[in-house]
């Protein structure tokens, strides 16, 4: 199901949030990520809760991890530093935060040094498969819906467990697709999502446990969150008007931005359709590095 040779992927990612920074910001606030709602809730009209629907998926998976209060954190696909708000000042945890966009690594940066968090929290502009940090750095490696980008999944939970210390902890959150086969119609479904938003291809929650135990950890444990982030793609909470309702808007976008940016746009109904079909899942992952390997 690729779509984007993985040569050119990680140019293509860098100019997508490069040249979406701003909209995402204006539109979602700090969080690009999905929002969170318990059982018997949904999203409030016009996207009203977003803050708090956003804010308690991130809690929800420190709690999942859970992320020690004062832990050295790597933030794999930080963005504009949303999550980190919550490791660095309510945790009190210090942390790296990287990112294949320039731009989202500078307003992160810029938010942090403004809330007095900079002395615990610098984000960079680095490759999630070649961190170049040492071995051994962090106690937990945190990674919210960043894995969908990556070209080889192998190869981050390899890096991962290799900047772990013993005894650390991987905590993912990510897009999936369904286990097992998929019908013709829902892999046109997540053939185009992936082309809208810039991702080589899904992986299954069963494929992405079986590439963490294959690098070596261990108390690995998975959940299906679909059901508690689906609404993210309401219209009316991901603020996603129907494209041929707007088009002159579109246009004006393409022009500010660039056409890349109109791929979240369309993908916005994709998703809906997808998680509605089950096609779509969401889950996350928790593993320990082992402490001895002996």
């Amino acid at each position: 199901m690729s779509t984007i040779a993985d040569s050119a992927l990680n140019r293509a990612v860098e100019r997508y949030y490069d040249t979406t920074v701003d909209l995402y910001e204006n539109m979602w606030g700090e969080h690009v990520h999905h929002g969170y709602w318990n059982p018997g809730e949904s999203p409030a009209a016009n996207g009203a809760d977003r803050h708090e629907a956003t804010d308690r998926l991130v809690h929800k998976l420190a709690e999942f991890g859970p992320v020690p209060a004062g832990a050295r954190v790597l933030d794999v696909g930080c963005g504009i530093g949303g999550p980190a708000r919550y490791l660095v000042g309510e945790l009190h945890c210090t942390l790296d935060g990287i990112t294949l966009s320039a731009a989202q690594a500078g307003r992160a940066q810029e938010k942090a040094n403004r809330r007095g968090l900079g002395d615990r929290a610098r984000f960079h502009r680095a490759d999630a498969l070649a961190t170049g940090y040492p071995d051994a750095s962090y106690d937990v490696v945190w990674a919210l819906e960043s894995l969908m980008h990556l070209p080889d999944r192998a190869a981050f939970f390899a890096e991962s467990m290799r900047l772990l210390r013993p005894g650390g902890t991987l905590v993912v959150g990510t897009w999936a697709s369904r286990d097992g086969e998929l019908s013709a119609d829902d892999e046109q479904v997540l053939r185009l999502i992936l082309k809208h938003q810039v991702m080589p291809d899904f992986s299954s929650l069963a494929q992405h446990e079986a590439l963490c135990l294959a690098a070596g950890y261990t108390d690995v444990q998975v959940a299906d969150w679909s059901a508690a982030v689906a609404g993210s793609w309401d219209p009316g909470f991901a603020q996603t008007p129907p494209v041929e309702r707007g088009k002159a808007s579109m246009m004006d976008l393409a022009r500010a931005h660039g056409v890349d940016v109109l791929g979240f746009f369309y993908a916005g109904p994709l998703m809906k359709k997808a998680y509605e079909t089950g096609a779509m899942r969401y889950g996350v992952l928790r593993a320990t590095k082992p402490v001895s390997t002996a």
